[in-house]
């Protein structure tokens, strides 16, 4: 009896899953070639539209034993734009076999436990990040079991990711503590603005100023187009030795991007960055991060050591070109940087002279002036004297 029951749950089990492949065939034949039209420029495979042919589905779930919720749905749309389209599902899921999926039964305990598991996979490919990151104060709350700290896809999505700023990452979590900063930062909207967060809260990482091209009569960054990599070609040819725009090149690059420009010209804006992304990873504590003014508000910072010229990609990714670092205090920058000044960061030592010529000409004519005066009444008492001079006789 005991085989037959467990025969009979065998059948019914395999009728199950036989029953399921051929409602995913059925449900695939109706969506999959909308989703394969809507991602044709994108140049999805045919094994990933035929995935999307049933995880595109609007409510896709699955009920976890914790009584959870978890969300089996993927936007077609979104993974079309992705970096990670390029590397497909199979990628990151090749643990799952197309025979028997899904499966009947799954070890997936929780939401929270599954988004640890799969950041796992994310080390193939970023091991570098992962190592950067398992250094960061996100790891350490991650280890010490708090709810709501962020692994890999908290803060790079998971089927949608694509490339945004520090800035756009972080105040999803931390919007919060923007507004604490003004209690103890100068001009705290302008320093966020201009600053990457990771450039104070990753206090080890190297720093550098990237100047990136801006559109004002668009009021949006300069994108690069698809295929036809203009920016770098420009550079290449402005930089006539290769040894880094000096300011004259600089100035020529912008000369030349805007000869077609209507009546605002594109400009360059500088923010605070570091060198590479991967050390954005090593966030630490906030008791540690980077306060003092002088990291960049003094001559010969660390981060103007180091400057790059960019426009955005177009697929959202800085392309930078590297710019030597005297064009951040060269009078001929005065032109190609109207935007970008940094008190006491970028002097310029033709401008500090005539600073100092111009302050010592302001003080010293209403002194002279005032010294002729007091010398001239003297002379004039002393000659009005009684034997004084001619004066009276």
């Amino acid at each position: 009896m005991g085989r037959l029951r467990n025969k009979g749950a065998a059948t019914r089990a395999k009728l199950r899953g036989g029953l399921l492949a051929g409602a995913i065939a059925t449900i695939s034949l109706f969506v999959a070639p909308s989703i394969a039209a809507d991602a044709a420029d994108n140049a999805l495979s045919e094994a990933d539209t035929a995935c999307l042919g049933c995880h595109s589905i609007e409510g896709l779930e699955k009920q976890l034993p914790t009584g959870e919720t978890l969300s089996l749905h993927v936007s077609g749309e979104a993974f079309a734009k992705s970096v990670h389209r390029v590397i497909g599902c199979s990628a990151c899921h090749g643990y799952v076999d197309l025979q028997t999926h899904p499966a009947a039964t799954s070890d997936i305990q929780s939401a929270r436990q599954y988004s640890i598991e799969r950041a796992e996979g994310c080390r193939l490919c970023h091991g570098d990040a992962f190592e950067q990151h398992e250094g960061s104060l996100h790891a350490a709350r991650v280890r010490e079991g708090h709810p709501q700290a962020p692994v890999c896809t908290g803060c790079h999505g998971s089927h949608s990711v694509s490339p945004r700023t520090a800035y756009e990452t972080c105040v999803g979590c931390h919007a919060a503590d923007l507004a604490a900063h003004s209690k103890w930062l100068p001009n705290a909207g302008l320093h966020q603005e201009v600053v990457s967060c990771a450039a104070c809260h990753a206090p080890a990482a190297p720093r550098m100023i990237d100047l990136r091209l801006y559109d004002g009569a668009k009021k949006a960054w300069v994108v690069d187009e698809e295929g036809a990599p203009l920016f770098e070609q420009l550079a290449r040819s402005a930089d006539a030795d290769g040894s880094g725009l000096d300011a004259g090149e600089l100035r020529n690059l912008l000369r030349e991007i805007n000869k077609d420009a209507a009546t605002v010209p594109r400009t360059l804006r500088g923010r605070v960055e570091l060198r590479t992304g991967v050390e954005a990873h090593r966030l630490s504590d906030k008791a540690h991060a980077l306060r003092t003014c002088d990291n960049c508000h003094r001559y010969g910072a660390e981060p103007f050591q180091n400057v790059t010229v960019s426009v955005t990609g177009p697929d959202g990714r800085p392309l930078r070109y590297p710019a030597q670092k005297e064009i951040l205090g060269s009078a001929l920058s005065v032109e190609s940087l109207p935007e970008f000044y940094a008190i006491g960061g970028t002097r310029n030592p033709i401008l500090d002279a005539l600073f100092v010529l111009a302050l010592l000409g302001g003080i010293g004519v209403p002194v002279g002036h005032m010294t002729l005066k007091w010398l001239f009444r003297k002379y004039r008492a002393g000659r009005n004297r009684p034997g004084g001079g001619d004066i009276g006789k």
